[in-house]
């Protein structure tokens, strides 16, 4: 294998496994949505991690606090 080919092999390797990483700590596949809401005040969070949440849900910052929704696709998916 010439030295230029392990570099690559050793970025794609490294790079898998800071994913699997995430996935491993309890993070979900998906984006949380877009947050347009204005608030005056934070309501207390219902989650505070992925985890915390049923099903393919994830822990979101939405209408003025952390709460469990539907993630929204990404574009790898």
């Amino acid at each position: 294998m010439q030295p230029g080919s392990v570099l690559v092999f050793s970025a794609l390797l490294i790079s898998s496994a800071l994913v699997a990483g995430d996935r491993a700590k309890g993070e979900k596949e998906g984006v949380c949505p877009v947050d347009n809401v204005r608030c005056i005040r934070s309501e207390p969070p219902e989650c505070h991690r992925d985890r915390n949440c049923e099903g393919p849900e994830k822990c979101c910052y939405l209408h003025c606090g952390f709460k469990c929704v539907q993630p929204e696709k990404t574009m790898e998916e």
